[in-house]
């Protein structure tokens, strides 16, 4: 990466982990759109990392608020859908796995936007986790499932028990990822740990925003962000299929 491509990747790194630490979801829909189109070289597995560091801050600053009976299930119910995910990472070109992210970063934006939530329910929390394990190793987007199928009206217990759930299936999922040699592990590391100070910037700005910034806004403007960037992954994606 160039000094202004790691300046621009940790910029997003930032405002990615102010959305979460603020609503609880919204890394992967901010940071993997953008590195795609910013900055191609930070690949899923280094994505999958900075998540995991992510995470787990949200989840020990906020652990008293956890929801262990549904983190149980929904890890559970997650790993067959890695064990498919890993394999579509396998044999999926980049053009194809861009197109998929952007397909996806676009249906996450528009389905919450429209305020739309599955029925409640076992059943709907394992469907979702088996799509957010196949999405976590393909494109490290375990959100927009389970935006859909797990909103407690506890805000707290929703942040920290997504935030728990998106560390375990990017931590397994960086383990498939490398135990089927789809990744060079040494380079992504690297890139990986250059943006890890953005991770701190971020959790400092947010500090003081969390109490001050009503996360409904900052979710809204976070899913148009997300939509605009997801259109023109998309967009790129295509032209390039197309060429």
């Amino acid at each position: 990466m160039s000094v202004a491509v790691g300046l621009a990747a940790g910029l997003v790194i930032v405002v990615a982990t102010v959305v979460q630490r603020l609503t609880g979801m919204g890394f992967g829909i901010v940071a993997v759109p953008l590195l795609a189109l910013i900055a191609p070289d930070v690949g899923t597995f280094a994505v999958l990392v900075l998540t995991v560091l992510v995470m787990v801050a949200v989840t020990w600053a906020e652990r008293d608020a956890l929801d262990r009976r549904a983190l149980a299930i929904a890890s559970l119910a997650s790993l067959p859908g890695v064990a498919l995910g890993t394999w579509l990472a396998a044999v999926l070109p980049l053009r194809a796995t861009h197109l998929a992210i952007g397909a996806v970063v676009v249906a996450g934006s528009v389905v919450s936007m429209a305020g739309w939530r599955a029925p409640a329910g076992r059943t709907s929390l394992v469907a979702g986790s088996v799509v957010a394990g196949i999405l976590t190793p393909v494109a490290a987007l375990p959100g927009p499932p389970m935006a859909i199928v797990y909103r407690p009206d506890d805000v707290r217990r929703m942040r920290t028990t997504l935030s728990a759930f998106f560390a375990f299936g990017s931590a397994v999922s960086a383990v498939t990822l490398l135990l089927a040699g789809t990744t060079d592990a040494g380079a992504e590391l690297v890139r990986a740990a250059v943006l890890v100070p953005a991770i701190a910037v971020g959790t400092l700005v947010a500090m003081p925003l969390v109490p001050r910034l009503p996360a409904p806004t900052v979710r809204t403007a976070t899913l148009v962000l997300s939509l605009v960037s997801g259109v023109a992954l998309v967009a790129r994606a295509a032209a390039g299929f197309s060429a």
